[in-house]
């Protein structure tokens, strides 16, 4: 019998098998998958949570010697909406080499790498189809594989991981999953033997770059509910290519893309520049998705079974989360397999872990999701942009760093502000006043923008030393960024907005947040009493759905407390 199954060869699978055999080195780790399986591959972008993952995983000579840099993300952001054909684009770039590094892959070269280290490391690589799937109820669960040549084999496991992507495995069978707001479609393929100097001919408002290359970025060209990606990899024979692709919202979209032909047509109409790059070289392969996107229901489970990846949830692949968001729900299998292994693995710990991952994978989607209904418009577009960018660089990413998604308290407290109630809300309140700033200044000149990713947005700061101890700091700056920004809207909006109680309840309430995050100075907030007493649960658990979380503020529990001690004329009357 295996210690754990893993369903799935694919990238996000061989992930999960190469942080087992590193941190549970006497646990016995299976990957059932065929490894010679033609399917779909983007995700060649990494950011720097993964990066740090597969460096923590000893692959950093790999990716050195074997991929591109990459230095950070590239937005062209389109001037006037009115003029879609306009060469002339604001460009914002990271302003500096980011503290820590990430890289541009080629998957099928670096697919192939991962498997390879993983079977020297001494996991079993099973070749075949998982066809069937029995879990066990205080027994060993059942997978049942169908080999190359057609013979059946049984394996059992005492814990199952599904990471068969799309295929969502398990997730069928339990009928977990539902369909996302705000679906997507994806039109990609890689590009050969291409003129690179054409893209030096892109009319480009930026401040001048000295710090790297700026052809080693990922490029995201926005227009009317779509942009277009461009992300340079180093082919199997080294020479140079470049994965192109366009992610649009249907409902938005005028249109579908499915073939090269109709892609050439869209970027003739919006990046004639794109369009002219994609004719210089030759294409090598083409994928299309239609209507990608959904999310689980659930993902673990304290009988031994849990979804990473995309057999749980899709993710929009603008910021590149795909990946880090799989090495995150990695780590949070192997904390409830050690706590397995200690006996102290609870359904409300496994609860927590689940709430808090799908809280920081919801509020990613969403907010991505609606960004669709301005991307033409680089004004609006690009000030979404950066509140969205200050959160996860402020609150997510030190969050995941410091293992408050692994953590009990960490957990509930990441669920709260990756709730319904949460950021969600906060950044929701901006976008009427982003609207009615833009169409004061319809249209918008260059020197209404400010950049989207400034040292201090991508909170710089932090990440020289991202201890524990300095988040406190790190979201009080958050909010503080947040209070500036309306106050810098609301002038440009007008007066009118100046008497809106909702945009002035927000101020007032990011104020606050500001001042009584710093309270803390520098204390754990996961280690804080406090934040204990905050966070922690009723008199029954919680409801599993997420749109039924309690909303943020005092619990129902504080609040009859202070109730008992009321005068009787004055007292509240609770159910």
């Amino acid at each position: 019998m295996s210690g754990l199954l893993i369903m799935g060869s694919g990238v996000v699978g061989n992930f999960a098998a190469a942080y087992f055999r590193r941190y549970f080195p006497t646990l016995r780790v299976t990957v059932v998958g065929r490894s010679d399986q033609e399917l779909p591959i983007v995700g060649e972008s990494l950011v720097e949570l993964s990066t740090r993952f597969l460096q923590d995983l000893g692959l950093s000579r790999t990716l050195i010697e074997q991929h591109l840099p990459k230095y950070g993300l590239t937005y062209y952001y389109k001037l006037d909406p009115s003029r879609p054909r306009d060469p002339g684009y604001i460009v914002d770039e990271a302003p500096s080499n980011p503290p820590f590094p990430s890289f541009l892959i080629n998957r099928f070269s670096f697919d192939a790498e991962l498997r390879c280290l993983n079977r020297q490391r001494g996991v079993r690589c099973v070749e075949g189809k998982v066809t069937e799937v029995s879990l066990g109820k205080g027994a060993p669960h059942r997978v049942t594989v169908q080999r190359a040549d057609g013979r059946e084999e049984s394996l059992e496991a005492r814990w199952l991981v599904d990471a068969t992507g799309r295929r969502r495995l398990l997730a069928r069978q339990m009928g977990l999953h539902s369909r996302a707001p705000h679906q997507r479609s994806a039109f990609w393929f890689r590009l050969v033997d291409f003129d690179p100097s054409i893209l030096d001919r892109i009319h480009a408002l930026k401040k001048v770059n000295w710090a790297y290359d700026s052809y080693y970025c990922t490029h995201h060209f926005f227009g009317k509910g779509n942009w277009v990606w461009l992300i340079p990899v180093r082919s199997e024979d080294s020479r140079r290519m470049i994965s192109i692709g366009l992610t649009y919202r249907p409902d938005l979209f005028p249109g579908e893309v499915t073939t090269t032909r109709e892609f050439m047509d869209w970027m003739a109409q919006e990046h004639p520049l794109v369009g002219d790059f994609v004719k210089s070289g030759q294409i090598v392969d083409t994928n299309v998705y239609r209507n990608y996107m959904y999310r689980a229901k659930r993902r673990y489970s304290s009988r031994g079974w849990f979804l990473i990846g995309d057999a749980a949830d899709t993710v929009d692949p603008l910021y590149s989360t795909g990946l880090a968001l799989a090495s995150l729900s990695i780590q949070q299998v192997g904390a409830m397999v050690r706590r397995d292994l200690e006996g102290k693995l609870s359904e409300a710990y496994v609860e927590d872990l689940d709430r808090a991952y799908a809280g920081v994978h919801n509020t990613a989607s969403d907010m991505v999701g609606t960004l669709y209904e301005v991307m033409e418009d680089g004004f609006q577009c690009h000030l979404r942009m950066n509140l969205s960018i200050s959160t996860m660089f402020h609150l997510a990413i030190p969050l995941i760093l410091n293992g408050y998604y692994t953590d009990s308290v960490g957990a509930r407290l990441a669920a709260r502000f990756g709730g319904p109630t949460g950021m969600i809300r906060q950044l929701g309140r901006f976008d009427p006043l982003i609207a009615r700033a833009a169409g004061r200044l319809s249209p918008a000149s260059p020197q209404h923008f400010i950049k989207v990713q400034s040292s201090s947005t991508l909170n710089f700061p932090y990440f020289e030393y991202h201890r524990d101890e300095d988040i406190p700091r790190s979201i009080s700056r958050m909010f503080r960024h947040m209070t500036a920004m309306r106050l810098r809207l609301l002038r440009l909006a007008g007066m009118r907005s100046w008497i809106d109680p909702v945009q002035l309840g927000a101020l007032v309430r990011t104020l606050l947040s500001a001042g009584a995050v710093a309270c803390f100075g520098r204390r754990s907030l996961k280690n804080s009493r406090l934040i204990r007493w905050m966070v922690a649960p009723g008199p029954g658990r919680r409801p599993r759905d997420a749109s039924a979380t309690r909303p943020a503020g005092l619990p129902k529990a504080w609040i009859r407390r202070i109730a008992d001690r009321l005068p009787a004329s004055r007292r509240l009357h609770l159910p």
